[in-house]
């Protein structure tokens, strides 16, 4: 499955959104110049990473502050310690989208 995100060029740095594909959100981030797609549930206690704090390639939830590297979804501060599913972003021309993997 294929979602599109939208335009790669719409994406300024530290930009994070949500969509949809099929049953799960799936946020995805651009950071350092990079995009990161995952899933948007902190492995804690399921509420949104989505407005989490960007720093030095992770993402902090807001909402207990369990962190999770973007490249390998791996958690990596309590109290969350399960990883976080990843999804891939893709470029296609000017068009990004996310894809499973």
């Amino acid at each position: 499955m294929r979602v599109l995100v939208g335009k790669a060029s719409d994406f300024e740095e530290g930009t994070q959104k949500s969509v949809r594909m099929g049953r799960q959100s799936v946020l995805v981030v651009k950071h350092q110049h990079q995009f990161y797609a995952l899933r948007n549930v902190c492995t804690h206690e399921s509420v949104p990473l989505e407005g989490g704090r960007l720093e030095d390639g992770q993402i902090t939830c807001e909402s207990h502050g369990a962190r999770f590297e973007l490249a390998t979804g791996k958690a990596t501060k309590m109290p969350a310690v399960k990883a976080v599913r990843l999804y891939k972003a893709v470029l296609d021309g000017e068009d990004l989208y996310v894809e499973e993997l």
